[in-house]
Order: C-alpha cells, then structure tokens, then sequence
C-alpha cells in the first residue's frame, strides 16, 4: 500500500467523525474549516431560529436540514477520499 493510499483512508475515516477533518488533515484547511462551521454552527442556528420565527414551518425545515445534512455529510467524505 502506497502512502498516498493510506492517507487517503485515514482522511476519509476522519471526515467520516468529524466533517472537514479530513480535508484538514489533507492540507485544505479552509475547505475544512467552512463544512465544519456548515454543519455544526450554520445548520442548528438555522433550525433553532425557524422554530422561533416561524414555528407551523419547523418539521419542513428540519426534515430539509436533516437530508442536507446527510448529502453535506456523503460529499465531506468522497470530498476528502477522492480529491
């Protein structure tokens, strides 16, 4: 197994813990630090203001920001395997 090939693997089970480890731990750190600010910060302050803004609307946004999640998620790992 090549080096290349191994870190790889590693970023890609470190984005798969935590997203935009892996695109840190690649050298793209920027790329890494704006999903991990998406996910953990962008996301539930966006959830958290429908619920007090515009509640009748907050199971629509929530199942939205669930499926994003899940496609932000998907992405970060091929993202930090594949690039």
């Amino acid at each position: 197994m090549s080096l290349m090939l191994i870190l790889k693997i590693f970023a890609g089970v470190c984005s798969a813990a935590v997203i935009g480890l892996g695109q840190i731990i690649k050298g793209n750190g920027r790329k890494g630090v704006q999903l991990l600010l998406l996910f953990y910060f962008v996301m539930p302050s966006l959830v958290y203001l429908s619920l007090l803004v515009v509640p009748s609307l907050f199971p629509y946004i929530l199942g939205f920001s669930i499926i994003f999640a899940i496609i932000l998620w998907s992405y970060n790992i091929f993202d930090a395997v594949v690039r």
